[in-house]
C-alpha cells in the first residue's frame, strides 16, 4: 500500500482473546510434497480473514499449499476458513483467533497451525495497523498509537520470534516475511507518522536475524507489496485532497492481483533448499513500475478517477 509519496493503510481492532476456533483435523508432519507450481508449503498469514491477507491465501491455496489464516475476530476467521474450504476443501484450510501484541496468543496460534499441519514452512506477518485515523502526531489520539505500535512493531517482533521457536521445534527450517509499508524507505508519512514509524523498522529486523541466525537455515524476509487497494485504502481518501486521491487512481492494483504477484515471487524465491541462506526482499511497486504508472496517469490519461474522482 505505500507509494512514493502518499499511502495508507490497513487495521485490526484489539480486543480480549479467546482461542477457541481449531478448524481443521490435525494432519501428519510429513515432508512437503511437490504440486502442480513446485512444492507444497504450509502457509500462516497473520491477518488474513480479509484485504491482502485473505487473497493471499486464497493465491497460495490455488497452487497446492496449505494455508492458516487468523485474526483478531473469531467471527471473521471462522467465515473466511468457511469460504475458503468450499473451494480448496477441509484439509488445506485451518484458522484460529489471535492477538498478534500478545505472546501467549501468538504462542497459541503457531501451536495450532503445528496441530493442523505438522509444522509452518512461510510464515507471513501481514497484520498491520494504522487505526483508520489520518491526524498529525499531535493530534493523534494516544490510544491509536498503541494499537499501531502495538499491532505492527510488537506485533512483528513477537510473531517472528514465534515463527523462530516453532520453526526449530518442528522442521528446523524455514521463512518468515515481514510486511514493509509506507515509511519503510525513509520517506515521511505525513498524517500517519506512528504507521510509518512501525514500518521503518522492518528491514532493520531482517538484518538483525540475519545475523542472529546465520548458523540456521530459517530466514527473515520482507514484502513490500506497494499500494493496494481495498477497505483499508480508502479510509484515508479525504485525507490528502485530490492529489492524493490521484495518487491512489495511479499506483494502487486491487488486493487479489497483488496477492498473485506476491505469491509467485515468493514461491520462486523459496524453491530452493538454500533460500533459507539468503536475505529475500520482494518487492511489487518498484520505481520502474511507479514511472511507468504516473506516465499512463498523466501522458496518457490512464486510470483517472479509476476509484475516486480525484476533483475536490
Amino acid at each position: 500500500m505505500s507509494s512514493p509519496s502518499t499511502s495508507w493503510r490497513s487495521v485490526n481492532d484489539r480486543r480480549p482473546v479467546r482461542h477457541r476456533l481449531s478448524l481443521v483435523p490435525k494432519a501428519s508432519s510429513s515432508d512437503n510434497t511437490a504440486s502442480a507450481f513446485g512444492v507444497s508449503q504450509r502457509i500462516l498469514i497473520t491477518g488474513s480473514t480479509r484485504g491482502l491477507g485473505f487473497e493471499l491465501a486464497r493465491s497460495f491455496l490455488a497452487r497446492g499449499d496449505k494455508v492458516f489464516v487468523t485474526s483478531r475476530d473469531a467471527a471473521k476467521v471462522s467465515d473466511a476458513v468457511a469460504t475458503l474450504r468450499e473451494t480448496f476443501g477441509n484439509d488445506s484450510v485451518a484458522g484460529l483467533e489471535a492477538d498478534v501484541s500478545k505472546a501467549a496468543s501468538v504462542e497459541a496460534m503457531a501451536n495450532a497451525c503445528v496441530d493442523a499441519f505438522g509444522g509452518v514452512d512461510v510464515w507471513i506477518n501481514n497484520a498491520g495497523s494504522n487505526g483508520y485515523k489520518y491526524d498529525n502526531l499531535e493530534e493523534a489520539d494516544p490510544s491509536v498509537l498503541e494499537e499501531v505500535v502495538l499491532t505492527n512493531s510488537l506485533g512483528s517482533l513477537l510473531c517472528t520470534r514465534q515463527a523462530i521457536k516453532t520453526m526449530r521445534k518442528t522442521s528446523g527450517r524455514g521463512h518468515i516475511f515481514n510486511m514493509e509499508g509506507a515509511g519503510s524507505d525513509g520517506s515521511a508519512t505525513r498524517k500517519f507518522a506512528a504507521y510509518g514509524h512501525t514500518k521503518a523498522g522492518m528491514a532493520q529486523l531482517s538484518k538483525t536475524m540475519a545475523e542472529e541466525l546465520k548458523d540456521i537455515p530459517i530466514g527473515v524476509h520482507t514484502i513490500s507489496p506497494g499500494m493496494v487497494f481495498t477497505e483499508l485504502i480508502s479510509s484515508g481518501r479525504y485525507a490528502f485532497g485530490s492529489q492524493g486521491r490521484l495518487f491512489v487512481n495511479a499506483l494502487a492494483e486491487p488486493a487479489d492481483s497483488t496477492a498473485e504477484l506476491i505469491v509467485e515471487k515468493l514461491k520462486e524465491a523459496t524453491e530452493s533448499p538454500d533460500s533459507v541462506n539468503r536475505t529475500i526482499a520482494i518487492k511489487i511497486l518498484t520505481p520502474d513500475v511507479a514511472l511507468r504508472k504516473m506516465f499512463g496517469r498523466f501522458v496518457l490519461g490512464e486510470n483517472k478517477d479509476r476509484y475516486y474522482p480525484e476533483a475536490d
